[in-house]
Order: C-alpha cells, then sequence, then structure tokens
C-alpha cells in the first residue's frame, strides 16, 4: 500500500476510541437482531396468536416509558463510557438469564415475557450514555460521517443477524440463538473497557452545575425542548405519530408473513435481512444528504415516503418484492434516524445532552408499545392485515405532510460545509 493511500485512509478515520465504539455497538447488535426474530417466532409456535406475538414487541419497548428519563440524567451525572461498560455486564446476565428459561425447556410465556422485560429495561439507561459519547469522541464536522456509520453498522448486523437466527433456530433450536445475544453483550463490555479516552462526564465540559434532584433535572431538559429548541419537540411529536403508524405494521410482521403470505422462518428472515440491506444504503447516503440539507427536512421528507411505501406493501405477495420494498422502508428510516440524531447533537448543550436525548426518545418511542398490542388486537378482531398496512402507511403520510408547518421544516442543525 503506498504512502498516499495510507494517508488518504488516515484521514478517512474518525480514531481508535470511536471505532472501538462502533465495534461495541455493531457486537450487541448482532445479538439484539437475532432475539427479535428468534423470540417472537418462539412465542408465535407456543401461542399461534397475533396478540401474544406483538406483546413482545409492547415488553421492549414499555420500559423506554419507566425508565428513559433516569437514563437520562444518569447520562449526564457519569462519566458515559464507565456506564456503557454497566450496561453491557448487566445485560450479559439478563440475556444469560433468558437463555437458561429456553434451555431448561419451559413452555411458560409468562417468564420469556418476564426475561425479554428485564433485559429490556437496560437500553434505556444505557442509550442517552450511548448518543452523548459519539460527539465526545468525534469533531462537530463528523457527526453525520460518525452517525451514519453506527447506523449502518448496526444495519449490516440487522442483515446478518436475522439470517444467522433462521440459521441457529434450524440447527440448534431458538436457545442457541438467545445464548449467542447473551455473548454478544459481553464482548461488547470488554471493548468498552478498551477504549482509553474517557468521555468526561458532562460537567467536567463546562461550569460546574449544582447536583439536583430527579425532577429539576428533568425538568431542565423539558423547557429545553419545549421552549428553547422547537424543532426538537416537533421532530419528537413527528416520530411518535410515525411510530403509531409504522409499529401497526413491524409488530404484526412476522405474523403477517407467517399466516398470510405462508413464509418458513429461513425465508422471514430473508425479509429481515433485506431491510437491514436497505438500511445500509440508506447510511450511505446520509453524509450526502447531510452536506445539502437541514436534518429537519430530511426527516420530513422521509417520513412522507416511508409512508407512501408502507401503502405499496399490500399487494406484493412474493418474498422478493416484500423484501426490496421492505429494504427500502429502511433505508429511509435510517437517513431519518442519522438526520435526527445530527439535529439533536448540534443543537443541544453538552450538559444536558443525556437527558434531551432520554427525554425525546421517551416521546418519541411512547406510541411504539401501544402501536404493538393495538395492531394485535385489530388483527384479531378483523383479521385484515392489509387494511391494518392502509391505515399505518396513509397515518405515516399525512403526519409528514402535517410536519411541513411546524418548527422542524427548519434550517436548524444544518452547517454549510465551507464553514467547516
Amino acid at each position: 500500500m503506498s504512502t498516499d493511500v495510507r494517508a488518504a485512509l488516515a484521514k478517512r478515520r474518525l480514531g481508535a476510541p470511536y471505532e472501538l465504539l462502533l465495534f461495541a455497538f455493531v457486537v450487541s447488535g448482532l445479538g439484539n437482531w437475532i432475539y427479535r426474530l428468534a423470540l417472537p417466532l418462539m412465542v408465535f409456535e407456543l401461542t399461534g396468536s397475533a396478540l401474544n406475538t406483538a406483546v413482545v414487541y409492547a415488553l421492549e419497548y414499555a420500559p423506554l416509558l419507566l425508565l428513559s428519563l433516569p437514563g437520562g440524567v444518569i447520562a449526564d451525572r457519569f462519566e458515559r463510557r464507565r456506564i456503557l461498560v454497566v450496561g453491557d455486564l448487566a445485560a450479559t446476565v439478563l440475556a444469560g438469564i433468558l437463555a437458561l428459561i429456553v434451555t431448561s425447556g419451559s413452555s411458560s410465556v409468562l417468564l420469556v415475557y418476564l426475561a425479554a422485560f428485564l433485559l429490556a429495561c437496560v437500553e434505556p439507561l444505557y442509550y442517552p450514555a450511548f448518543q452523548g459519547m459519539v460527539p465526545d469522541l468525534v469533531r462537530d464536522k463528523d457527526l453525520e460521517r460518525a452517525n451514519a456509520w453506527m447506523q449502518m453498522g448496526d444495519n449490516v448486523m440487522s442483515l446478518a443477524g436475522p439470517a444467522v437466527a433462521g440459521v441457529l433456530i434450524a440447527a440448534v433450536g431458538y436457545e442457541g440463538a438467545i445464548w449467542a445475544d447473551a455473548g454478544t453483550f459481553a464482548v461488547s463490555a470488554l471493548a468498552m473497557v478498551a477504549i482509553r479516552t474517557r468521555s468526561k462526564p458532562p460537567a467536567a465540559q463546562g461550569a460546574q452545575p449544582e447536583r439536583r434532584d430527579l425532577r429539576a433535572e428533568v425538568r431542565d431538559s423539558l423547557v429545553h425542548i419545549v421552549r428553547d429548541n422547537r424543532p426538537l419537540l416537533s421532530g419528537a411529536v413527528l416520530f411518535a405519530l410515525a411510530n403509531l403508524g409504522t409499529w401497526l405494521v413491524q409488530a404484526n410482521l412476522v405474523y403477517y408473513l407467517s399466516d398470510y403470505q405462508a413464509m418458513s422462518p429461513s425465508l422471514i428472515g430473508v425479509v429481515f435481512a433485506a431491510q437491514g440491506a436497505g438500511a445500509v444504503l440508506g447510511a450511505a447516503v446520509c453524509p450526502w444528504l447531510g452536506r445539502r440539507f437541514a436534518p429537519g427536512r430530511v426527516v420530513i421528507a422521509g417520513t412522507v415516503l416511508a409512508g407512501a411505501g408502507i401503502v405499496l406493501l399490500i399487494p406484493l405477495r412474493d418474498v422478493v418484492g416484500i423484501s426490496v420494498l421492505w429494504a427500502l422502508i429502511y433505508g429511509i428510516g435510517t437517513v431519518n434516524m442519522v438526520s435526527w440524531f445530527v439535529l439533536r447533537q448540534r443543537t443541544v448543550p453538552p450538559q444536558m445532552l443525556g437527558r434531551v436525548v432520554a427525554t425525546t426518545r421517551m416521546i418519541a418511542f411512547m406510541s411504539i408499545p401501544v402501536a404493538s398490542v393495538l395492531g394485535g388486537v385489530l388483527e384479531q378482531r378483523w383479521h385484515n392485515m392489509y387494511l391494518i398496512i392502509a391505515i399505518a402507511g396513509l397515518l405515516r403520510l399525512l403526519v409528514g405532510l402535517g410536519a411541513l408547518l411546524t418548527p422542524l421544516n427548519s434550517s436548524a442543525g444544518w452547517r454549510d460545509p465551507a464553514d467547516s
């Protein structure tokens, strides 16, 4: 390799600490995607119920309503790298308990639900620290690229994870997939430990704030969102309404593909893998879009396009057509998420970034447990997934068009490349 090539590659790198963070994120993401396919399939096999299968998704997101705000306060009070290590270790233990339950041959859906809920409780304590750590490790002008790599890594694993899960389920059963999930959290914890550049507690980055109670710190973040940073409030509400539509379909997707389209677990794995491939392509275009358009406007356009894509799912019956369309929808979703991350990281003061990430995320995700259960209830009552898909797509389309009238449709968070 020539000296010029090595110099060009070195210039494109974002630094060893960021690369370790990315590696940890990708490895744990692989396990998460394996788990997300294996557990709903297992519950569906045990119960044959769309509602019981949808409850799995509700349990994954319900802890966001309970623990997001404490997680944001923790992320703003303590060193973020240490929070991530503790979170990964806790997830290792909890995933191991879930794997033991499955390996023991227990057919109790309630035990599976309990273990899944406890495992999901780690994530809202972990995520604000993770999001807050990214701008600690890279320069402001590299935020689009850093967030895009994170989303791309996550989606590469969403491409590989379902395929691996399908093979594991066929070869060694559901327990093999969940044991693999437990192992990924342990590897992620080791990678976090290896990061030598510590992410400073936000208090060390500015004036030393007085240590106040949880309610006062949460109130500060709410005031910032509601009064000082209206694009964030508009975006959080947009995501909440869009997620309501999306998860009417997403929570029923395994059931829909199994029952309506008669797909085997391996073919369902192909559809889930395709969504990962689309998301990788979406992440690849994020830096290009970020240089040309304000992040809020990208989110609005993506919401409209994804709504139209969901409606187009109705006439498709073959695995290839469904996979291609679902890949496009997930690619748009990835663009939306990266743009949203950049908007928050550029417009929120570092000392409250953890709390604002947690608060806006809680608002955005609070509709997901409701939509997950509602989708299962509507399917059991109507027995018409095509109608549910139409409602979901039109809702998302209308939400995106309505957002054109909000502060999200502004230049907030955009940086002219000429100024970098």
